[in-house]
């Protein structure tokens, strides 16, 4: 190796640095303030009386937005650099932040939150993961724990500066100052500069069968599996496909959808993510039904975030002194979550709510680190940007379809607690289908043994 090639690789090994601190900046600045949507616009839905249906609604619509974000961010990315159309993304996620400062009602924010801004998120969400996949080959568990601990740190002191915001400068110029917070996305997406040259020394890499120690990728690398499924992606690319249905099908890259581990998983998370990310958008809503007053509902806020950053920070020690199987801990993080969401339903004293949103803070952290891996894990790197579009578009189809029935549910019984029990059982869908999965895996591995056992 000259000295100029080792030289150029020491830059690129420390770039990978700068891309985890551009995740950081980029998810802070374009969905930070999700989490405290209940604590920004209680009091503005007060006085236009509005209703919070609108605020689920909007997360339904920002979901499949997401969606259609990813297939675009796919679509662009076969002639541009994702980097280029990531400022695109930047654009529409700052300008629908910055309407949202002249709504009237929370009809509104469907258009301004769940269609703009979803739709520039949806297009730089995969930029970011594509990017961290191809600088992050092994350690990946470790590094996604660090960027979303720190994500988390910044989180913790997040209701308690935009109650202060709120208190001292008001609804719209606190949107204002969210708006001014939205355009660090624009110097976070001009971070994520995926080297070609790197990219091209990882596959290499990967393709000589270099050794990398590491559970996640020792798995990947000699998944047999993985190697069948290129083998067959390098045969079906070189056979023509004339006919639009199937240049339709090719620039979408919708074969995908015939790995039937890869739909489970996508539906399995799409289900949990949706109930996980609107059950802490509504818990201050709850939580002021119980009786909390703004600065119990905002310590209890803050001890989730608090301890989503001790929960991520935990992670990623203990993934740096064992190998972790990310679908296992997503798994068995849905089943714990959804006990203690049954738990906190049953409970009014603030101690015992604040721990127990306390412990859900913690299995949130494990499942936003693990979500993302449990993909890049099974999926080859140069398909995971098609891959996570798909994702997306699975969660946004659920997200379209529950989100109604759960404001329909809070406004028929006119309570939340009958609408946090439909977000519970949204955690079901994971458990019996990746069970159901396991069983037949686990039968037909029985069934091989038993025949190679005859055979010799």
């Amino acid at each position: 190796m000259s000295g100029s090639q080792r030289t150029t690789e020491i830059r690129t090994d420390k770039w990978k640095y700068f891309v985890c601190f551009g995740m950081v900046v980029i998810f802070i600045a374009g969905i930070g303030q999700v989490n405290s949507f209940g604590l920004i616009f209680r009091d503005f839905i007060i006085e236009t009386d509005s209703s919070a249906k609108w605020i689920a609604t909007a997360h339904g619509i920002f979901s499949i937005m997401l969606a259609i974000g990813g297939l675009i961010l796919n679509v662009m990315a076969k002639k541009y650099s994702l980097r280029s159309v990531g400022f695109i993304g930047a654009l529409l996620t700052s300008l629908g932040s910055f309407l949202t400062v002249f709504i009237n009602n929370t009809n509104q924010i469907p258009l301004t939150f769940g269609i703009l801004q979803g739709i520039g998120f949806g297009i730089i969400a995969p930029v970011c993961y594509s990017t961290f996949n191809c600088y992050f080959t092994k350690d990946r568990t470790r590094a996604m724990s660090l960027i979303k601990a720190i994500q988390g740190i910044i989180l913790v002191c997040y209701p308690q500066i935009l109650k202060i915001l709120l208190s001292y400068y008001g609804f719209r110029s606190t949107l204002l100052i969210i708006t001014g917070v939205a355009l660090h996305t624009f110097p976070g997406i001009a971070i994520m500069n995926a080297n070609p040259s790197f990219r091209k020394k990882k596959s290499a890499n990967i393709n000589n069968g270099n050794k990398i120690k590491g559970g996640e990728d020792v798995g990947l690398i000699s998944n047999p599996e993985i190697v069948d499924r290129d083998v067959n992606r390098t045969k079906e690319n070189k056979k023509p496909n004339p006919g639009f249905g199937n240049i339709i099908l090719e620039v979408l890259n919708v074969k995908i959808l015939k790995d039937p581990i890869f739909c489970n998983i996508s539906i399995g998370q799409s289900f949990v993510n949706f109930s996980d990310l609107l059950f802490f958008i509504l818990e201050p809503m709850l939580l002021y039904q119980y009786g909390f007053d703004t600065n119990q509902v905002a310590a209890c806020i803050s001890i989730s975030a608090g301890a989503d950053v001790a929960g991520r920070f935990a992670l990623a020690v203990i993934s740096s002194m064992m190998s972790v199987n990310t679908r296992l801990l997503f798994f068995v993080t849905t089943l714990l979550t959804l006990l203690f969401r049954i738990v906190i339903l049953q409970v009014r004293q603030f101690i015992w709510v604040s721990l127990l949103t306390g412990f859900l803070g913690v299995l949130r952290a494990w499942l936003h680190v693990s979500s993302p891996l449990v993909i890049s894990d099974h999926i080859p790197h140069e398909d995971f940007t098609a891959a996570y579009a798909v994702f997306m578009l699975s969660t946004g189809i659920v997200n379209a379809v529950t989100s109604p029935i759960i404001g329909l549910t809070k406004e028929f019984y006119n309570d939340y607690i009958p609408a946090f029990y439909v977000l519970c059982s949204c955690c079901m869908p994971c458990l019996v289908l990746w069970s159901v999965e396991y069983y037949i895996r686990m039968c037909r591995n029985n069934n091989m043994a038993t025949l190679n056992q005859n055979i010799f």
